[in-house]
């Protein structure tokens, strides 16, 4: 709620995401424990937020390079965060590394294809899912079809799990979000 208090285009955005992942994991048959990381991790990964001038994260139209830097921090202030707190341990890795492509070209560590658990990979899809179907400062929404075009692209360049997109199109086809 502090994140979306102070950006209001992220509105709804936690919740959403935990919603898409959690039936990502259902339809992959995640075991219980790892949806309860996931759909955690979910309301969590953008609390680094906070953390970043509201000058740049609400700044309409394109980011500068500089600018760009400073909002890849996010992660890495999210995991700061919550590091201290014990109950918050296994959320770590999901929050730190939703930004992480399979090729490597994520950041904030340019972590590759198994350096990146299967529970991350389902947050990271859910994530880039809901941010193409909302309207931002930068652009309008996306439908679902245009969604598809674009998270099917991802997959065939190697960035994003095609297993974990193909699970989330079955998912949008027997519309079931």
């Amino acid at each position: 709620m502090a994140v979306e208090a102070k950006d209001p285009y992220s509105r709804g955005h936690s919740e959403r995401v935990g919603r898409y992942a959690e039936k990502i994991a259902q339809r992959l048959n995640l075991p219980e424990e790892a949806r309860e990381i996931l759909r955690d991790a979910a309301r969590l990964h953008d609390i680094g937020k906070i953390g970043i001038e509201d000058k740049i994260l609400k700044k309409e139209g394109k980011l500068s390079l500089e600018e760009k830097e400073v909002i890849r921090k996010h992660p890495i202030i999210g995991e700061n965060i919550l590091r201290p707190l014990k109950s918050f341990s296994r959320l770590l890795e999901p929050i730190r590394h939703h930004h992480e492509f399979l090729d490597g070209s994520g950041y904030p560590d340019g972590l590759k294809e198994g350096q990146i658990p299967l529970i991350t990979r389902i947050l990271t899809v859910a994530d880039i899912f809901d941010a193409l179907t909302t309207e931002r400062p930068y652009r309008k929404a996306l439908s679902y079809q245009e969604a598809k075009k674009e998270l099917k692209i991802l997959a065939d360049e190697g960035k994003i799990d095609r297993k974990v997109v193909e699970a989330l199109f079955e998912i949008i086809d027997r519309g079931e979000l």
